[in-house]
């Protein structure tokens, strides 16, 4: 057990430091945009943690405080924990990152910067994502949602650290290593809940992978494959707004809470699955890749999943679907529906910025099965303007006599309407993008299993 009485903890007062991050970094306006004051964020916090967490857990809680807070003496006992990791630490890698993490913590305390020296610049190229034609020239009906993922017994899944073993903007777990995982203290929301419900109905072995090594090439981040190649973009929130972030220079950090599957694919490919966000280009990019060497990739949060309609990968890709007991395990998808191509698809849409943007994740999708089928669909989109606010989308297909929706559903409201168009016809269906990390939308799927379904990739044709 880690001492955890630290010099923060006694009252002094202390002058405010101001702290020589470079500008794009910022975490106190991500924390007002949740919490009341910073000081409601800090009360998450606490003085001790679990039996087994150690000072690199800790030394991360402490920056953290540190930087949101402007706190130089948690900046000071994170600095001593990371020193405490890298001389006791039982796990090669935390000692070596917390080498990093001394200084950067100094560099924090002595304001040098963080100006990039280094003249060698690591290899550099981006996903080319290769298409295939249909497998039929004439059909009637589209089959969405066949595709499945078995999990068995000692199974090796890789997934992210951020909302599975660590949530440091909710302060969940915020004393633990991001290596640690305990699946008695899994995130409960989001992807810690999915690895939640896989651990229910099978005993898989689940690994965290973390210290992603993130580089900066032309103003934008990019994280590494398995060899080093830097090609998988990484949102920017993610390095700027993340406080357990160890910046090494300008152009340089690590990523202790690693989120997407962007971020993880670089220490992937020897699981048999791998779980984690989707909803960005190069998360999508990165499971591409870690398909096409056999890995399978389940992204229950699936914005841009229609970039991979038309490939074909020895592992599977699936988005936002459910996870069921299957004989001998868990399945996630195998929940078909079908569609007639002269049906009408009335489909959300949005123009809005965050949190709006995952709307436009249906129409994105059906867009993309016209491109790849070479037919024109009868795609009616319904611009939504008010988060949770997408039940709409069900009264005007009523009125309009249409069959098929495509929704993401979030919300009490969305979920009441959607289940009342399901109810009320049979032939009513719903196929649900970006749905299966909320509960009101996951429950669909089991309350109407023959009329919902999720945007898979791998379209069939009668």
């Amino acid at each position: 057990m880690v001492n955890t009485t630290f010099a923060s903890e006694i009252k002094v007062d202390q002058p405010k430091v101001k702290f020589s991050l470079p500008p794009e970094y910022d975490f106190k306006s991500v924390i007002k945009s949740h919490y009341k004051t910073i000081e409601d964020y800090s009360k998450h916090f606490k003085a001790d943690g679990p039996e087994d967490a150690n000072a690199y857990g800790f030394a991360l809680a402490k920056l953290t405080l540190g930087l949101v807070k402007n706190d130089s003496m948690s900046i000071l006992g994170a600095n001593y924990l990371f020193k405490v990791a890298a001389k006791e630490s039982d796990n090669a890698r935390e000692r070596e990152l917390s080498l990093f993490g001394i200084k950067y913590t100094e560099n924090l305390l002595s304001g040098k910067g963080f100006k990039d020296e280094s003249e060698i610049r690591p290899a550099f190229e981006q996903i080319d994502i290769k298409k295939n034609k249909p497998s039929a020239n004439k059909f009637k009906k589209l089959i969405i949602g066949k595709s499945s993922i078995k999990i068995t017994k000692g199974m090796k899944i890789k997934t992210q650290v951020d909302r599975v073993t660590r949530d440091w903007f909710s302060a969940y777990n915020i004393s633990s290593s991001p290596r640690e995982f305990n699946k008695e203290r899994i995130v409960p929301w989001h992807e810690g809940e999915k690895i939640r419900e896989i651990l229910k109905l099978t005993t898989p072995n689940v690994i965290p992978v973390w210290g992603t090594v993130a580089k900066k090439f032309d103003n934008r981040w990019y994280a590494p494959d398995a060899k080093g190649v830097y090609r998988f973009r990484i949102s920017e929130d993610k390095i700027y707004n993340y406080p357990s972030t160890i910046i090494i220079n300008e152009n340089t950090v690590i990523m202790n809470d690693t989120h997407g599957i962007n971020a993880i694919a670089w220490d992937s490919l020897d699981a048999d699955l791998v779980v984690g966000c989707g909803d960005l280009d190069g998360k999508v990019q990165a499971a591409y890749y870690l398909a096409s060497q056999g890995v399978n990739v389940y992204m229950p949060t699936d914005r841009f999943v229609s970039m991979l309609i038309g490939t074909k990968t020895k592992g599977t890709i699936i988005g936002s679907a459910p996870v069921r007991k299957a004989s001998d395990g868990a399945v996630i998808g195998g929940q078909p529906i079908s569609i007639s191509i002269d049906e009408s698809i009335m489909v959300t849409n949005t123009t809005g910025g965050y949190p709006l943007q995952y709307y436009d994740t249906p129409y994105l999708y059906f867009r993309e099965i016209e491109r790849y089928i070479g037919k024109k669909l009868k795609i009616m989109p319904i611009d939504i303007n008010e988060y949770g606010k997408a039940d709409k989308i069900v009264w005007r297909a009523e009125r309009a006599g249409v069959k098929v929706i495509g929704i993401r559903v979030a919300s009490k409201e969305e979920y009441e309407a959607v289940a009342w168009f399901l109810r009320s016809d049979k032939s009513h269906r719903a196929i649900l993008f970006h749905s299966a990390v909320y509960p009101e939308g996951y429950r669909l799927f089991f309350e109407f299993p023959a009329q919902t379904t999720f945007g898979d990739i791998n379209i069939g044709f009668e």
